[in-house]
């Protein structure tokens, strides 16, 4: 399985299956947004978008590392 672990705006980390991610976004007031992992609407996560997708990248890549 494909996990990273992303950080919530009010600093608790959690680790995620990228498999069920289903959309990362900017919001309108520059936070990024992720859609997935059952929760209801999306939530703001303390990563950039590009900090995100690389994450991603780099996990599809092969890199075993979740940071």
């Amino acid at each position: 399985m494909n996990f990273i672990e992303l950080t919530e705006l009010n600093g608790k980390k959690f680790i995620g299956n990228i498999n069920l991610l289903q959309r990362v976004f900017t919001t309108s007031n520059g936070k990024t947004g992720v859609v997935g992992w059952n929760n209801n609407g999306y939530f703001e996560v303390e990563e950039s978008y590009e900090e995100v997708i690389d994450k991603i990248k780099a996990r599809l890549a092969g890199v075993n590392r979740l940071k």
